[in-house]
Protein backbone atom coordinates (compact mmCIF):
# COMPACT_ATOMS: atom_id res chain seq x y z
CA UNK A 1 0.00 0.00 0.00
CA UNK A 2 1.47 3.24 -1.18
CA UNK A 3 1.97 6.15 1.31
CA UNK A 4 1.83 8.55 -1.44
CA UNK A 5 -1.80 9.64 -0.77
CA UNK A 6 -1.32 13.63 -0.16
CA UNK A 7 -2.01 16.13 -2.30
CA UNK A 8 -0.67 19.71 -1.90
CA UNK A 9 -2.23 23.05 -3.69
CA UNK A 10 -2.07 26.32 -3.58
CA UNK A 11 -2.87 29.49 -5.14
CA UNK A 12 0.52 31.18 -5.93
CA UNK A 13 0.91 35.46 -4.97
CA UNK A 14 -1.20 37.72 -3.33
CA UNK A 15 -4.42 36.22 -2.08
CA UNK A 16 -6.43 38.75 -2.40
CA UNK A 17 -5.33 39.20 -6.50
CA UNK A 18 -5.25 35.36 -7.41
CA UNK A 19 -7.63 32.63 -7.61
CA UNK A 20 -6.22 30.22 -9.94
CA UNK A 21 -5.71 26.71 -7.28
CA UNK A 22 -2.28 24.87 -8.03
CA UNK A 23 -1.34 21.13 -7.67
CA UNK A 24 2.06 20.32 -7.20
CA UNK A 25 3.63 18.58 -9.60
CA UNK A 26 4.94 15.97 -7.21
CA UNK A 27 1.33 14.91 -6.33
CA UNK A 28 0.45 12.64 -5.02
CA UNK A 29 3.06 12.91 -1.90
CA UNK A 30 4.25 11.50 1.60
CA UNK A 31 1.93 12.91 4.64
CA UNK A 32 5.99 14.03 6.01
CA UNK A 33 6.91 15.24 2.91
CA UNK A 34 3.48 17.58 1.58
CA UNK A 35 3.80 18.75 5.17
CA UNK A 36 7.30 20.07 5.22
CA UNK A 37 7.20 21.80 1.44
CA UNK A 38 3.51 23.13 2.80
CA UNK A 39 4.94 25.08 5.37
CA UNK A 40 7.88 26.25 3.15
CA UNK A 41 5.26 27.58 0.84
CA UNK A 42 3.01 29.49 3.93
CA UNK A 43 5.92 31.67 4.89
CA UNK A 44 5.77 33.66 1.24
CA UNK A 45 2.26 34.36 2.74
CA UNK A 46 0.10 32.08 -0.15
CA UNK A 47 -2.97 30.29 0.16
CA UNK A 48 -1.60 26.41 0.46
CA UNK A 49 -3.17 23.60 1.93
CA UNK A 50 -2.73 19.38 2.28
CA UNK A 51 -5.69 17.37 1.58
CA UNK A 52 -6.15 13.32 1.19
CA UNK A 53 -5.99 12.59 -2.61
CA UNK A 54 -9.29 10.47 -2.41
CA UNK A 55 -11.65 12.04 0.22
CA UNK A 56 -10.37 15.74 -0.10
CA UNK A 57 -10.01 16.22 4.11
CA UNK A 58 -7.43 18.88 4.72
CA UNK A 59 -4.89 17.92 7.09
CA UNK A 60 -2.59 21.37 6.70
CA UNK A 61 -3.98 25.18 5.77
CA UNK A 62 -2.04 28.34 5.56
CA UNK A 63 -2.83 31.49 7.58
CA UNK A 64 -4.40 33.11 4.40
CA UNK A 65 -6.39 29.83 3.44
CA UNK A 66 -7.84 29.85 6.72
CA UNK A 67 -8.58 33.31 6.07
CA UNK A 68 -9.81 33.23 2.74
CA UNK A 69 -12.01 30.14 3.89
CA UNK A 70 -13.82 32.30 7.00
CA UNK A 71 -15.28 35.49 4.45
Amino acid sequence: MSKRIWNLKYVAGNPAMFTKVRSDADNPRTRAGALADASKVAKNGWRVWVEHADTGVRIFESEAEQAHTSV
